[in-house]
């Protein structure tokens, strides 16, 4: 059912995911339920996924003890069905490269971002574990395994 990985479906991928401003983010909160949390979200060339948060939201303190997540990004329309679905663990990027981060992710998703303002403002890094593609724009969906 997977489909062997070419260099065109790993760009066909990555344009997917930079032609999307949201992602579905799933963690497990601090009792240890699942939790999900529709986020803003940029991406570089090597499936890294930049977001930020704030650390009075029960995310930071969920991500601090766990930083296991998983995370789905959706095609906008009913049909055909493309999705990518991805696991990996967060860490938090340091305040001396925050600047810089906060800078590529307004490059590439110029959403407005209405928590990059506060005091305690925070960006995260997902190093991806897994990642795949599932495509049904043939009529037929097709399942790729890229990282």
């Amino acid at each position: 059912m997977h489909q062997e990985v070419t260099s065109e479906i790993r760009e066909k991928v990555l344009a997917f995911l930079n032609a999307h401003r949201k992602m579905v983010l799933s963690i497990l909160d601090k009792e240890k339920h699942p939790n999900s949390s529709l986020l803003l979200y940029a991406i570089d060339d090597d499936f890294n996924v930049y977001f930020g948060t704030r650390k009075c939201f029960g995310k930071y303190a969920a991500l601090s003890a766990d930083p296991h997540v998983s995370l789905a990004v959706v095609e906008e329309s009913i049909d055909p069905l493309k999705v990518v679905d991805m696991q990996g663990r967060v860490e938090e990027i340091s305040s001396d490269e925050i600047v810089e981060r906060l800078e590529f992710f307004e490059s590439k998703n110029p959403s407005k971002y209405y928590v990059k303002d506060a005091d305690d403002f925070v960006m995260f890094r997902i190093t991806p574990t897994h990642v795949r593609w599932l495509d049904a724009s043939s009529g037929e969906l097709k399942m790729y395994d890229i990282v």
